[in-house]
């Protein structure tokens, strides 16, 4: 843009120009959106780091002592006994996802009795003090509700999707930070180049005035004529305070949004001009953004989660059937050294168990209703997928639509910018030449002020549009 470059060059505000390149740098940098959406992304790795501990191995240990006495009869005997135990055992329990539970158990025991019976001829004492062993594992297998590898690892899947969501939406994030940061920018160059529109037209008011006021000394001109120059550069005045005003404005919008100081004078530079570009065609442009819109990308997500929820769910209505095999063995000495040593000898006791355990909710209403939200949501999810797709169509349609009106008004407010320019050439001559007023090289100036005015808000129209179909299409920033 013409006014844009012109301040640009200007050495008061070289050391403050600003590109768009650096906008959308800062934009990036400094939106919140994109922080918290960077946050989210952290939280949802971590998240998947804590889904898998449910697959973690276990270790636990317990110990315990005790000592007891009692008294009581025997076949009309009196008798007392006093005893004092103690128990350490350990045990390693893992899970799997194939619905595969084992554990592995080893403990050590020591039972000390004392039973003293008075059978009428004195006090007998028997003693009773032994260390037993046991070494064991289990297994235990889910056959029907927890056999699915996918519906066993259903947290860790939606902890992985969660994670592709928040990507998705960290990217979103970033194009809308870039699209606001773009419109942003060139909302402010567009107002820029009004205010350099509105100085140029003040200094052309100043310069009539002196040369009508010069023209008055001389008789050429009545001082109606001069009024009306004098008028005319109060009001050129009026809109350059009016326009640097909303430049400021402008400038200041844009700086709070890339997270710049507001209130420091800044230039929009040309140093990275956008190129102009071809429009495409309704439909290539709504190809690409039915295949890379981010709306459109976290919808058909959302889908995608529904129908794993769907299948768990489904899985879930099964009864609950498991089946656990146990195997081991044991030893009973007088030490606890003896009592290790006797699990792998011959005369070791071992053992050996099957058993499973078969559990049927009685209507099953949970799961069914489960499974039925489940499937009204994915059909939920489906239809807004359908709709949100019909939207963006439209969207992109009106947007390449708005771009091939913009490109071809720019060619129309070029040619009456021509136009108006050399109207007034031609009004300016006829002045001079004593053959029209200054009323009219006044409206004449003013058409050519007015139509700059179009040119700029053409191309500005014309920018945004673009920036707003590249944002429909996922590929600001690409």
């Amino acid at each position: 843009m013409l006014a844009a470059l012109v301040l640009a060059s200007s050495p008061a505000h070289a050391e403050e120009a600003l590109t768009l390149t650096r906008v959308l740098e800062l934009a990036v940098e400094a939106n919140p959106a994109l922080v918290r959406a960077r946050l989210d992304q952290d939280a949802s790795q971590a998240s998947v780091v804590s889904s898998r501990g449910i697959f973690d191995p276990s270790l636990s240990v317990d110990g315990s002592w005790r000592t007891s006495q009692s008294k009581g009869f025997f076949q009309g005997f009196p008798f007392t006994s006093s005893s004092r135990s103690w128990r350490l055992a350990s045990d390693v329990s893992h899970t799997l996802g194939t619905g595969t539970t084992y554990a592995l158990n080893a403990s050590m025991d020591r039972n000390y009795s004392s039973f003293v019976t008075n059978l009428g001829v004195g006090d007998t004492e028997r003693i009773q003090d032994a260390y037993t062993s046991n070494l064991s594992v289990s297994v235990t297998q889910q056959l029907l509700e927890g056999m699915r590898l996918a519906y066993n690892m259903r947290n860790v899947t939606r902890a992985l999707q969660d994670v592709d969501r928040k990507d998705l939406a960290a990217e979103k994030a970033v194009q809308d930070a870039l699209s606001q940061a773009t419109s942003a920018f060139w909302t402010w160059t567009y107002q820029v180049s009004l205010h350099a529109i509105a100085e140029q037209s003040e200094s052309v008011a100043a310069e009539a005035l002196r040369v009508g006021q010069a023209q008055l000394q001389t008789g050429r001109i009545a001082p109606v004529e001069a009024t009306r120059l004098e008028a005319a550069l109060v009001q050129a005045q009026k809109n350059t305070l009016d326009a640097e005003i909303a430049a400021r404005r402008a400038g200041d919008d844009l700086a709070l949004l890339v997270g710049l100081q507001p209130g420091v004078d800044r230039v929009p530079s040309s140093g990275d001009a956008v190129a102009n570009v071809a429009v495409p065609s309704v439909d290539e442009a709504i190809e690409v953004a039915l295949a890379q819109n981010l709306d459109l990308a976290l919808a058909r997500a959302e889908v995608d989660f529904a129908e794993v929820d769907v299948e768990n769910a489904r899985h879930a209505r099964l009864p609950s059937l498991s089946a656990t095999a146990s195997a081991g063995v044991g030893a009973q000495q007088d030490s606890v050294g003896a009592a290790i040593e006797g699990l792998t000898q011959p005369d070791a006791f071992p053992f050996f168990a099957v058993s499973g355990r078969l559990d049927v909710p009685l209507g099953n209403r949970a799961a069914r209703g489960e499974a039925e939200r489940a499937a009204v949501t994915r059909s939920q999810r489906q239809a807004g997928v359908v709709e949100l797709e019909r939207s963006v169509s439209a969207q992109v349609a009106q947007q390449v639509r708005q771009l091939q009106a913009s490109a071809k008004r720019i060619e129309l407010a070029e040619a009456n910018a021509r136009l108006a320019e050399q109207t007034l050439s031609a009004e300016e001559a006829l002045a001079d030449a004593g053959r029209s007023i200054q009323k009219t090289v006044l409206e004449a100036r003013a058409e050519v002020a007015r139509t700059a005015a179009e040119v700029e808000k053409a191309r500005t129209d014309h920018l945004l549009a673009r920036t707003e179909l590249l944002r429909l299409q996922g590929l600001l920033g690409r």
